[in-house]
C-alpha cells in the first residue's frame, strides 16, 4: 500500500487573497504576517516542508481566513 504524503496549498492561497485583494503578495510580507522566516514560506510554497508545526499552521489559517483543511492534504497521487 502506497503512503500519502501530506501537502499544503500555500501557494493557491496566496493567489486566491492576491486576487480578493487586487494586489500582489510576496512571501516576505506573508512571513511576517505570520511570525515566520522568508525561507519557511519558501519551503512551503515549493511544498518542501517536512515538519508541520501547529503554531505556524494556525497563524497561517488566521491570516488566510481558512480551515485547516484547505491549507493541508493528503496526496495519495504522488506518494513515495
Amino acid at each position: 500500500m502506497q503512503q500519502a504524503k501530506l501537502r499544503n496549498r500555500l501557494l493557491f492561497l496566496i493567489t486566491e487573497k492576491e486576487r480578493r485583494e487586487q494586489r500582489r503578495i510576496t512571501q516576505i510580507e506573508v512571513a511576517r504576517a505570520v511570525n515566520a522566516t522568508a525561507h519557511t514560506i519558501g519551503s512551503w510554497v515549493r511544498n518542501d516542508v517536512t515538519k508541520f508545526e501547529g503554531p505556524l499552521i494556525e497563524r497561517l489559517c488566521a491570516y488566510f481566513e481558512c480551515e485547516v483543511g484547505d491549507l493541508l492534504y493528503l496526496d495519495r497521487s504522488k506518494a513515495e
